[in-house]
């Protein structure tokens, strides 16, 4: 199969690739506004506000950061498990309406339809990851999914994504992952596999990775 190309400050050949690894909220999911709806909803429920800006720098980052950045900044009072469970009380009634990601989709399932190995790597914890994938009906696709729960350090950390390569029996230089965040595009590099960073926003491109805009369509980017 033939890699993507896309014009870069520094044009090379793109490595071709066996195996694509995928991160979810935000990537195949359009879940980021259901996460925020979720959160707001929350610290509500304590007489809280989120402060303005609060949530810069977090895409992408781990529950646990999530829940430290929030003790910090809104003053939540609530340890992580406890903050966690009134989360997903709110975010779980959110969920038929999750959708995958309009700009992925016809990649993913093109690519699913070619029998192309696939895996998940998430920063959500366990039960997030299969809501998620369930909801959005595609948790057929991929051969291994990993979520927070499997790793011992999360992104930019690449242990998910290098753990993923080795389950589904590829080297690290022959995968391809998609990435919407600073730190899940940083795993994927350090890993040392080809990156496309397709953000939902206009953002900073990590240096080596391929980027896609916003707008842009996976699928015409990596199959022509």
């Amino acid at each position: 199969m033939n890699s993507p190309r896309t014009k870069t400050a520094d044009p090379a050949p793109v490595p071709s690739f066996r195996a694509v690894l995928w991160d979810l909220d935000g990537t195949l999911v359009d879940s980021e506004p259901l996460h925020v709806l979720a959160t707001a909803a929350a610290l509500d429920s304590l007489g809280l506000r989120p402060p303005p800006g609060y949530d810069d720098g977090l895409l992408g980052v781990s529950e646990e950061g999530v829940h430290a950045a929030l003790v910090e900044r809104a003053g939540l009072p609530l340890e992580r498990a406890a903050w966690r469970d009134l989360k997903w009380s709110h975010y779980e009634g959110l969920l038929p309406g999750l959708k995958p990601r309009s700009t992925t989709f016809t990649a993913l399932r093109r690519l699913a339809d070619m029998g192309v190995p696939m895996a998940v790597v998430s920063n959500s914890t366990r039960r997030e990851v299969d809501l998620a994938l369930t909801a959005a009906g595609l948790a057929q696709l991929f051969r291994v999914i990993l979520s927070r729960n499997d790793v011992t350090y999360g992104k930019p950390d690449p242990e998910g994504y290098l753990s993923a390569a080795r389950q589904l029996d590829v080297a690290p230089h022959e995968c391809l992952v998609v990435e919407d965040s600073v730190p899940g595009a940083m795993a994927g590099l350090q890993a040392g596999m080809t990156t496309i960073f397709h953000p939902q926003h206009a953002a900073v491109v990590p240096k080596g990775a391929i980027e896609l805009a916003p707008e842009g369509d996976l699928a015409a980017l990596i199959f022509e």
